[in-house]
């Protein structure tokens, strides 16, 4: 019994590093894009330096500590992490993980394209700023749906369909971002003639709002369980 809480102790803390640095990340990226004046090119870099390092920091964490990808409360988290492919642990051979991290790879390069085609189909010029909306897609896919095949694996979408719950991290992150972005669009056609409202920008803008507000929701989500085992404890 010592020896499990003794493990299990690091995980709050490293979960509270996860979100706190997930809030530094959003809030220095819409620091930086303040300080650049909204320059086009430099917040195209901006953006694409972002969601290189969510995927990046999603990838440590999972490769460190696979307990830490995700909140676990009760079962849930457990369950649909197992039932991926990643969280079988020494149970999976090498051959499989290798497998595994091809499939994630493969989904998580097609996620880029299939966001670059919906942004299309929704408006976005097909050859005209593709750059824009090419950076666009890496940001919403890397947010949305990158991150939950990193933590949950190539099953990602069978494990969210199946405990259809908005609760866990994964879906909270992913519709978070996406109705950011969403509400995102709606400043572009007023005629304010700002820096900010060029494309993708104001979409951009609202995808990482939705990340901190998704990164702020779970820090204090996790304060309270942690709050709540102490106090069963004492």
């Amino acid at each position: 019994m010592v020896s499990v809480a003794a493990r299990d102790q690091p995980l709050p803390i490293l979960l509270i590093c996860k979100y706190l640095l997930s809030l530094v990340l959003g809030l220095g990226l819409l620091l930086t894009l303040v300080q650049s004046e909204f320059e086009l090119q430099a917040c195209l870099r901006a953006l694409r330096i972002y969601s290189l390092a969510v995927v990046g920091v999603q990838v440590a964490l999972q490769r460190v500590v696979p307990e830490a990808s995700a909140l676990h409360q009760g079962g849930g988290s457990g369950e649909g992490y197992g039932s991926a492919g990643f969280g079988k642990g020494k149970a999976r051979n090498k051959a499989g993980k290798l497998v595994d991290f091809f499939l994630v790879v493969i989904l998580s390069i097609f996620s880029v394209c299939l966001t670059h085609i919906v942004t299309v189909l929704y408006g976005a010029y097909l050859i005209e700023n593709i750059e824009e909306t090419f950076t666009f897609s890496i940001l919403v896919a890397s947010l949305a749906f990158v991150r939950p095949l990193v933590t949950l694996g190539p099953g990602a979408l069978g494990v969210i369909i199946e405990r259809a719950s908005f609760e866990e991290e994964p879906e909270l992150q992913c519709l978070s971002a996406l109705v950011g972005a969403w509400f995102g669009a709606l400043p572009i056609p007023l005629d304010w003639d700002t820096p900010w409202q060029v494309w993708p920008l104001t979409c951009c803008i609202g995808a990482v709002i939705g990340e901190v507000g998704a990164s702020a929701y779970l820090l204090s989500k996790l304060y309270k369980v942690v709050d709540l085992k102490k106090n069963k404890s004492t």
